[in-house]
């Protein structure tokens, strides 16, 4: 019959190896939240990297104080299509001047504050344009918008919440 001096020396002997097991369980597991937390962090980069460089594109796009009347789309070869000239605001300038996807954000926004909406985000935009869902066109919507904002044709009370411009 075994003692029990042996019995609990064995006992011992087990725990320890569980929690040495245990131990190399938990350093991998925690290197591999070091690495998930690595590609989470390069993804944030890399969105933000393609956000600020379509952003720079679309200010390329800008012509700034287009003449009223004056040409409003100038096709331009480039991945990002064509770009869009964006007169700014003056009175008595129609939206009849703003390339055809301006004039359209610019009509839904003065619907929405018509019918006493809070204003309009990009999703309802590319919606509205009849733009397939995709993140890619919701941020075209959304530049548009942000460039209408700058033109002085609609303002942004919260961010990415468009609005008609204030007088």
């Amino acid at each position: 019959m075994p003692s029990v001096l042996g019995v609990l020396e064995l006992r011992e002997r087990v725990a320890l190896a569980r929690a040495e097991e245990l131990r190399a369980e938990l350093e991998r597991l925690q290197a591999a939240v070091v690495e998930a937390d690595e590609a989470a962090r390069r993804a944030v980069i890399a969105r933000e990297e393609t956000v600020a460089a379509l952003a720079e594109l679309a200010d390329e796009a800008a012509v700034t104080g287009a003449p009223a009347g004056g040409p409003v789309v100038e096709p331009v070869a480039g991945a990002a299509g064509p770009r869009l000239e964006v007169p700014v605001w003056s009175e008595g300038l129609g939206v009849d001047v703003l390339p055809s996807d301006c004039a359209r954000i610019v009509a839904l926004v003065e619907r929405d504050a018509a019918s006493g909406g809070e204003g309009v985000r990009a999703r309802r935009m590319r919606e509205d344009l009849g733009w397939l869902a995709s993140d890619a066109k919701e941020q075209a919507a959304r530049f548009r918008a942000k460039r209408l904002v700058e033109r002085g044709w609609l303002s942004e009370g919260r961010p990415g919440l468009f609005r008609p411009r204030t007088a």
